[in-house]
């Protein structure tokens, strides 16, 4: 509530949006990786807690190409360190222990980094680009014994007859994900999961038609933040493979989302793979060089800021006082002091409380009324009162969020007067974000998360953004069962 002195001054909390220089923003920022690509095919495997684990069929020498027995390239495993920068350097041979007329990889270590799961061919035949969509393969299992690997094992459900490929092991150890077209496939190739149970691998599930589809499902990534990422060529994307994610609520995976551009393109776009917040990472493409597979950083431009202003709820409730009346006994049994608040409403006495339903400019007056003929005798005082909202973005969302069931946030009623207003960035506090006046979110778990809005303007004349955030928190309650 604010309190108004009608003959001397309203108070008013504003919020101060101080403009800052800043670049023109896109949701996403994609380049090209020059230390891990090359002439020859390089894709992402998986991200690990000091470099980058690929697959490459690059030369490994000048002098020496490893092929097959009809010539092709072979990929084998190579790894990159990041460097004091965060950044992947050189490359080098992962592990030599593991050669032959083989292609090796995608793979991925298990949480301890003791175990080593990677696609491998059955056999060495005829390969094709991508591991050899004609030519079988499975997933094979090396150990770590000191520096090397060994002790070579299959997946336990491997079949010749079909394909079982790109595993990715969630981080607590608990899940298997990988792609196959083994009997029952839906598409070309669908994505299947095994749970650890027991130390053992249980029999393999189908993510259903939810997410598979009759063209091929391949590239399996499962981030912390409960998002499954996936490529996909089904019919509706980009061109070639488009990159894809799912999350499970309630035992059901929801209806896939496409990532859109920059990160898929007309060309092949897979193998996305992202560290702790899924607002930066790594995937494969041959945008550059249509054939050839390079690999590519993206890194949000959506900046999860350290603090941000907490969100004012609009109040349009006064105390209104008129300093100067004066009333005695005598005066309270013939005249009585009436507001009239310009919406409609009166109330009585020198001092009272009045909220109004919306911002606006309101004629306030304070009246001396005659009680025996109730005439206006004497207009005590009149402001021309202007209710606004705080000049902020907003957030507006439901009272009540449910983990599982999507809502709407909605910062339409964003108020910065004077503003060019270009774009809407959340961040929803659990590694995720999105852009747009108006988006629609599930949070998988409950909980308290705080979700910041930022909201940028278009350059002025001399090239200057003005940015503001605010932030609030949201309860998610659990689902009844």
């Amino acid at each position: 509530m604010k309190r108004l002195s009608v003959n001397l001054v309203l108070i008013f909390i504003l919020l101060q949006l101080l403009p800052v220089t800043s670049v023109a923003q896109s949701s996403f920022e994609v380049k090209l990786v020059p230390s891990m690509s090359s002439s020859s095919d390089d894709i992402v495997s998986v991200i690990v807690k000091d470099g980058i684990l690929f697959c490459s069929n690059r030369k490994t020498n000048p002098f020496i190409t490893r092929k097959n027995l009809q010539g092709e390239k072979l990929y084998e495993l190579y790894f990159s360190s990041f460097n004091k920068k965060n950044e992947p350097g050189k490359p080098r041979i992962f592990t030599s222990d593991l050669k032959g007329k083989f292609n090796i990889g995608p793979a991925c270590l298990s949480p301890d980094g003791r175990t080593l799961y990677f696609t491998r061919n059955y056999f060495t035949g005829k390969s094709k680009k991508k591991m050899g969509e004609s030519d079988k393969y499975g997933i094979f299992i090396a150990k770590r014994q000191g520096t090397s690997w060994g002790n070579l094992s299959e997946f336990e459900y491997n079949d010749p007859r079909y394909r079982f490929a790109y595993p990715f092991i969630t981080p607590d150890g608990k899940y298997l994900f990988f792609s196959s077209d083994m009997q029952g496939t839906i598409g070309r190739s669908d994505l299947y999961v095994c749970e650890n149970v027991n130390g053992k691998w249980a029999t393999p599930v189908s993510l259903g038609r939810d997410v598979n589809s009759s063209s091929s499902e391949v590239y399996p990534f499962y981030h912390s933040s409960g998002r499954l990422y996936f490529a996909s060529d089904r019919p509706g994307g980009m061109g070639g493979l488009d990159i894809y994610y799912t999350h499970l609520v309630d035992g059901k995976w929801s209806s896939p989302i496409h990532l859109g551009e920059p990160i898929n393109s007309k060309n092949d776009d897979f193998a996305l793979y992202s560290n702790a917040p899924d607002v930066e990472g790594y995937f494969t493409s041959d945008r550059r060089r249509k054939g050839d597979d390079d690999i590519f950083s993206f890194r949000s431009t959506i900046i999860r800021r350290s603090s941000c202003d907490s969100l004012q709820k609009n109040n349009y409730c006064f105390e209104f006082i008129e300093e100067t009346a004066v009333q005695s006994d005598s005066m309270t049994t013939k005249y009585k002091w009436e507001w009239d608040f310009g919406d409609g409403s009166t109330a009585e006495g020198i001092t009272a409380v009045h909220c109004y339903k919306e911002p606006g400019s309101y004629f306030v007056e304070l009246n001396f009324i005659n009680l025996i003929t109730g005439k206006v005798e004497r207009n005590q005082a009149s402001y021309l009162l202007n209710v606004s909202d705080v000049e902020q973005p907003y957030i507006t969302n439901p009272e009540s969020v449910t983990a599982g069931q999507p809502f709407t946030l909605d910062a339409s009623l964003t108020n910065l007067p004077g503003w060019n207003i270009a774009q809407y960035y959340w961040n929803f506090g659990d590694e995720t974000a999105a852009t747009g006046r108006e988006t629609i979110k599930t949070f998988l778990k409950p909980g308290k998360y705080n979700v910041q809005l930022i909201v940028s303007s278009a350059p002025d004349p001399n090239g200057v953004v003005r940015e503001a955030c605010v932030c609030k928190d949201i309860i998610v309650k659990a689902r009844n069962r």
